[in-house]
């Protein structure tokens, strides 16, 4: 099976099924099970939110064949976000880590997916670093970002909010490539 250099992911309807910068109120307690994960946290008006099951599995997967991962978002309130992604903890390796240590850059604003996943790279890989130089696929949830395909990135449509970026989706994706 052939691997991307990089995948990036948005978050809102692709990591987890809600806006986080209008949805969520911060601050979060985390529900821990009983290994130590947390796989939901609860807002401060008792909105409980959940990643999408397959993310860890997903990410991992993609880490251990040495695919870098970049957080792209759009979103208004990249401190949620953040502390989302700082609360919800996962078996990784046999240690539970925040979900945050997943990803090797994080790409958020009112920038275009291009642009994050440009800087995303320029991050990882060096300034003097090119998009079209890599490798790169996007799981989201919105068509309008389909335009990265210009610039040779593999768009990934997370089509349905009930169930996310799903383990069958990211089999599809690595099998077409």
């Amino acid at each position: 099976m052939t691997y991307p250099q990089v995948a990036a992911f948005d978050l809102d309807y692709t990591v987890w099924p809600c806006f986080c910068d209008t949805h969520l109120s911060p601050p979060f307690k985390p529900l821990a099970s009983k290994n130590g994960e947390v796989r939901t946290l609860i807002d401060s008006c008792g909105y409980e939110v959940s990643f999408y099951k397959d993310v860890p599995r997903i990410l991992a997967d993609l880490k251990s064949h040495d695919v870098k991962i970049v957080s792209a978002s759009r979103t208004w309130a990249p401190e949620i976000a953040r502390d989302l992604l700082k609360g919800f903890k996962v078996e990784y390796e046999g240690q539970i880590v925040p979900l945050i240590t997943l990803f090797d850059s994080l790409q958020w604003g009112e920038k275009s997916k291009v642009i994050h996943i440009r800087d995303g790279i320029k991050d990882i890989f060096g300034k003097k670093a090119d998009i079209r130089d890599y490798t790169a696929c996007l799981f989201d949830d919105e068509t309008r970002n389909r335009d990265v395909e210009k610039y040779g990135v593999k768009y990934v449509y997370v089509r349905d909010p009930e169930t996310g970026t799903t383990w069958e989706l990211y089999q599809k994706y690595l099998n077409s490539i």
